[in-house]
């Protein structure tokens, strides 16, 4: 009995052990499967999506860089037009011609002075020189000591002549010695008549772009590089150790047969995925062991996480971005919800994003047709003052009793007034051009709260205090940034103290300036509420506001700080909470090196009447042709004014004129429209060009002007500065 009943024990032991290994035989080896195979599975796709957002991404990084470079090319192309068309070459070879070589020797010298500081102010050039038509060096800027101005008949010189008329030749990559890769341009330099009066040669050094070339990072060990003909490349790094499989993405150059490469090994890449793949399947493999005896256990607590994820998910696809799991602890499924809890923030995130965006858009719709009304308006408003400035001008000019006379001044003052309100306009409309020069902070502060005059006297009854530095402080920069940084930090104080009410002192706005230890500030500085610490880390980031939807994009304080960095400076906050806060624009001062050489172009030249040439005036504004045709005709030339643009096309079909003045906005035909007449040969003269026009915010008339670098003056305009430019239009006929 007691040996059978001990038997029987030893079969329920063992019982449970083989149905354990019975189901672990049956489940283990689809699970591995399974398992191996979505492990590689997702490796695969892994894999594929990486090199395809790799591919996707060096296309792209090839592509800006392409149009990096090809914006590089463009400006040393400008810079040679820039170079041909200084007056100093043609006073050099007119002087050789006329026998004069003393008075050319003076211009050679100038001539290399403006050639030196132009290489000194590029900062790209190995070379830049001036050859007569006999191939000698007249000037040139970073020669080699040792070099002698000597007679230099190179391929450059020859290329370039042969070019004809308006050409440019361009050298592919060269290695010049002491110097490394270079590119050459030369070209032509031709007289009035046609006769060939030399060469204008540059060496353009590209070290920049090595050095723009080499702070390219595309994975470890990538690089980009500028494949020119045969095997000429301009190279940022070495390449990576050979053997290894690459990946390249090219990116063509515009009017070159050469091509921006970027080029990573791809182990750079895959190299960790590779890891993470191991990892999971050895982590497998590991796990089968205990998964022998917590299988059971686990379905459970693996299919109920997994229900619920199943079913927010469906939520989140129907839009409820709020789905979130319950904490599910640090293993897989814990990570799994959290990573799709993490998702869901993300959504939601998104969500509001773009609703914000959306927002940001309809505000800038509306802005748009704010500048176009902005437009029309001042179009509107400059044609009849600029007949009201030319009249008053020309009286001016007469002899009148002394009380006329002030009543004159008076009404002169007022169109000056009109004229400051349309150029404000205008100023936050035009698109601004980055022009250095001397600019006086505490005039800058005087523009700006002319500007803003309104809104801080009659709308926001806001108290404004100036300590304005007694010698003023002057930095070199761009005069409309600086006062466009002032207006946005001004602006943004008036909207802090919107709703603060301090009795009795009201809202108050403090305005320093001054200079020390090189550095020159402003210091806008309100009493509103300050600046909130959690807000203050964000307050420069783009499109961040604290204000209510509708009323800001938050792009104000970082185009500020954009700014102030472009001019090597940048905005810093002090905050007091509950006080107030103060924004200081922080910017280098200028030295008198600095202004002299931005002085040295000198007074304008004043040109001289040229009587008994014939013009046309083509305006639809009766007063405003008057004015330009009476000016014309003090000069002693003979006008004749057409009332619109059709009139004026067949004056030109009809005769021959030395200067067309045009309007650019008339009924039907147009100033561009005389514009393409006369470049396609409707006249039978080889007529100069002046438009005069009131539509300078217009963008199509911006982009015409720019595009055909035509004269214009903009309406209402000073007839001392109409006279010159129509004078040294006539001159240059002559």
């Amino acid at each position: 009995m007691s040996t059978g009943h001990e038997a029987s024990s030893l079969i329920q032991l063992r019982t449970p052990s083989s149905l354990s290994w019975k189901l672990l035989a049956a489940i283990l080896p689809p699970v591995l499967l399974a398992v191996s195979g979505i492990v590689w599975f997702q490796y695969v796709m892994a894999r594929r999506e990486i090199l395809r957002a790799i591919n996707k991404e060096a296309a792209s990084t090839a592509k800006r860089l392409a149009s990096n470079v090809d914006e590089l090319f463009e400006q040393r192309r400008r810079d040679m037009l820039t170079l041909s068309e200084t007056p100093l070459i043609a006073d050099y070879y007119r002087n050789v011609d006329f026998g004069l070589l003393d008075e050319a020797g003076a211009y050679r010298k100038e001539l290399d002075r403006y050639l030196r500081n132009f290489s000194a102010r590029t900062g790209v050039y190995a070379r830049i020189a001036y050859l007569d038509a006999h191939g000698a060096v007249v000037a040139e800027a970073n020669a080699p000591p040792t070099q002698a101005r000597e007679r230099s008949r190179d391929a450059s010189f020859l290329k370039a002549r042969e070019s004809g008329r308006g050409g440019l030749w361009t050298s592919s990559i060269e290695d010049r010695p002491g110097v490394g890769p270079v590119v050459y341009y030369a070209k032509p330099i031709f007289d009035d008549l046609g006769g060939f009066k030399g060469v204008l040669s540059a060496t353009y050094d590209l070290s920049r772009l090595r050095e723009n070339l080499r702070s390219v990072v595309v994975g470890r060990r990538g690089r980009a590089y500028i494949q020119a003909e045969g095997d000429r490349r301009v190279e940022g790094r070495p390449p990576s150790e050979h053997g290894l499989e690459q990946l390249t993405a090219k990116s063509p150059l515009t009017g070159r047969p050469w091509s921006v490469v970027v080029e990573s090994p791809l182990d750079d890449f895959l190299g960790p995925l590779r890891t993470v793949r191991n990892t999971a399947l050895l982590t497998t493999l590991f796990g089968m062991g205990g998964l022998v005896v917590i299988l059971l256990l686990l379905v459970r607590s693996i299919t109920r996480p997994i229900a619920a994820l199943v079913t927010a998910a469906g939520k989140v696809g129907e839009g409820d971005f709020t789905q979130r799991l319950p904490d599910g602890g640090t293993d897989e499924i814990g990570r799994l919800s959290g990573a799709f809890n993490e998702m869901g923030e993300r959504l939601e995130g998104n969500r509001r994003q773009n609703a914000e965006l959306q927002s940001q858009l309809i505000q800038a719709e509306k802005l748009s047709a704010v500048g176009t009304l902005i437009s029309a308006v001042a179009h509107e408003l400059n044609n009849p003052l600029g007949a009201i400035s030319g009249y008053v001008q020309l009286a001016q000019l007469e002899d009148c009793p002394p009380s006329l006379r002030r009543d004159l001044d008076h009404v002169y003052a007022n169109v000056l007034r009109c004229r400051k309100v349309v150029d404000n306009l205008l100023f936050f409309v035009r698109q601004s051009r980055r022009e250095r020069g001397k600019v006086d902070l505490n005039r800058a502060v005087d523009s700006a709260l002319e500007l803003l005059e309104y809104r801080l006297l009659k709308t926001d009854d806001v108290s404004v205090t100036k300590e304005v530095s007694p010698t003023p402080p002057l930095i070199v920069g761009d005069f409309q940034q600086v006062v466009q940084v002032l207006v946005n930090l001004i602006n943004n104080a008036c909207d802090a103290m919107a709703g603060v009410v301090r009795y009795p002192e009201g809202k108050r706005l403090l305005i320093r300036t001054g200079a020390a230890g090189g550095r020159a500030f402003i210091r806008v500085e309100d009493n509103g509420p300050g600046v909130a610490p959690e807000t203050a880390q964000r307050l420069f980031q783009p499109f961040f506001t604290t204000k209510e939807p509708g009323r800001g994009t938050g792009l104000g304080l970082s185009i500020c700080r954009q700014i102030a960095r472009e001019h090597g400076g940048d905005v810093v906050l002090e905050n007091r909470p509950g006080q107030g806060c103060a924004l200081t624009l922080d910017l280098p001062a200028g030295n008198e090196a600095d202004f002299e050489r931005l002085e040295a172009v000198g007074e304008p030249v004043r040109h001289p009447a040229v009587p008994g040439k014939r013009v046309l005036v083509a305006d639809d504004e009766a007063d405003i042709a008057e004015v330009i045709a009476r000016l014309l005709r003090e000069d002693g030339d003979e006008v004749v004014v057409a009332p619109g643009g059709a009139e004026a096309l067949k004056l030109l079909e009809a005769g021959t004129f030395d200067l067309v003045i045009s309007d650019m906005e008339m009924e039907k035909v147009k100033g561009p429209d005389i514009f393409k007449r006369l470049a396609a040969g409707g006249g039978r003269s080889g007529a100069k060009v002046l438009f005069v026009t009131g539509d300078i915010l217009n963008p199509a008339v911006l982009e015409f002007l720019s595009g055909t670098k035509s004269e214009f003056l903009a309406k209402p305009f000073d007839i001392d500065e109409f006279r010159q430019t129509a004078r040294r239009l006539l001159a240059q006929g002559v």
